[in-house]
């Protein structure tokens, strides 16, 4: 059974904050707290879409400290959902059914559209 207790799940609209109040402002580094690429939250779990829109990430927060905050580490990068999939289970070991609202295959868009 995983430990979700590092984390209070987003609220699914994209300019709330985790408390439901509002972003200041959202971050372009992959660890950070309030990545801009987020999907999904799960507790201590996350799906994002690279900084560089060529690929989804599969992310674990660490525990949050005082000093330096929450930082989350990728312990996988997927450009299909069934991969996507499998890294999930390995390491939640359930399906999450946010994972069915994404393609067969991730989607590489240019970064001026």
């Amino acid at each position: 059974m995983a430990d979700f207790s590092y984390s209070t799940p987003r609220n699914k609209i994209h300019n709330k904050g985790p408390f439901t109040g509002p972003l200041t402002r959202t971050d372009h580094r992959e660890t950070a707290e309030n990545y801009r690429g987020e999907f999904f939250r799960l507790g201590i779990y996350r799906v994002a879409v690279c900084r560089d829109c060529i690929q989804w990430l599969f992310q674990r927060q660490r525990p949050q400290f005082q000093t330096g905050g929450a930082a989350w580490d990728t312990l996988g990068y997927c450009v299909s959902k069934s991969g996507l999939t499998r890294l999930v289970r390995a390491h939640i070991g359930c399906d999450i059914p946010e994972l069915d609202a994404l393609p067969g295959h991730f989607q590489r868009r240019c970064r001026d559209e």
